[in-house]
């Protein structure tokens, strides 16, 4: 007698990464899975969920976000102030303050900039002065 076995191989990193991207399109409903990617070991995966929670924009997700600027992987923390700055909530101000002093220059912009929106959008006053190398 002969048969068939089926063995469930496991979804391979791109797939995952892909898989990620489309729960930003849910919304509000996949953040629940989103910030359990953040705690994947592949790097790739939680930039990417990063990425999606920053597209979601839900002010729920910036404690999440706001942790991962203490992670030891810069291009962690460049992916998570930009996507604080996508967020716009005043809640990130603190967090984005503290990675304006970064030891990376590009996280360091990153936060400065955002910063800069979103203060701009609560006090609909022009503060792009404050992303100036000098100012933070």
């Amino acid at each position: 007698m002969t048969g068939q076995v089926s063995v469930q191989r496991e979804k391979t990193r791109p797939d995952i990464v892909h898989s990620i991207q489309d729960l930003a399109s849910i919304g509000h409903p996949a953040i629940e899975y989103l910030t359990l990617a953040l705690r994947e070991e592949d790097k790739r995966v939680r930039i990417e969920a990063v990425k999606a929670l920053g597209e979601i924009a839900d002010p729920c997700c910036c404690g999440h976000l706001a942790a991962l600027l203490q992670d030891g992987d810069r291009d962690i923390r460049l992916a998570a102030v930009v996507a604080l700055g996508k967020l716009g909530d005043i809640k990130a101000c603190n967090s984005l303050f503290q990675a304006s002093t970064d030891e990376n220059c590009f996280v360091r912009v990153a936060a400065r900039e955002a910063l800069a929106r979103i203060l701009k959008k609560e006090s609909g006053a022009d503060v792009s002065c404050m992303a100036g190398p000098d100012r933070l």
